[in-house]
């Protein structure tokens, strides 16, 4: 079994471009409408995630539409650091800054330009 997220968003596909530049996303499948609405599955590192212009008549709601989200990515990375750095520069807005948490984990949280949160980490040596 495996699990994958779908991410709704608004302006999906400036939402895949700034995946592919925050994180080194790549498509690996992509369906776009007529309206320029997209639906698209990335790749990064070793996880796949979705990505698709929220439609309100299929019940699918960006965080921009609920004023927040019900959701948040983990990206699970050897460098969080260097990615926390990479993401905020493609556009994404730190929550708090990478650092070493008492839980056993490294680890920052920065929003996207479409709503979403990732927490981008990885646990310290020996332990989580």
């Amino acid at each position: 079994m495996k699990v994958q997220a779908m991410l709704s968003v608004r302006h999906g596909a400036r939402a895949v471009e700034f995946y592919k530049a925050a994180f080194g996303a790549v498509e690996t499948f992509r369906v776009e409408a007529p309206d320029g609405a997209v639906v698209v599955r990335l790749k990064a590192g070793e996880g796949e995630f979705w990505v698709a212009d929220e439609s309100p008549e299929h019940q699918n709601f960006s965080p921009e539409t609920l004023r927040g989200s019900t959701v948040r990515m983990v990206l699970v990375v050897g460098d969080p650091d260097g990615i926390f750095e990479r993401a905020v520069i493609a556009g994404g807005t730190v929550v708090w800054p990478v650092e070493d948490q008492e839980y056993g984990w490294r680890v920052g949280r920065l929003a996207d330009p479409f709503g979403h949160h990732w927490e981008i980490g990885k646990p310290l040596a020996g332990r989580g």
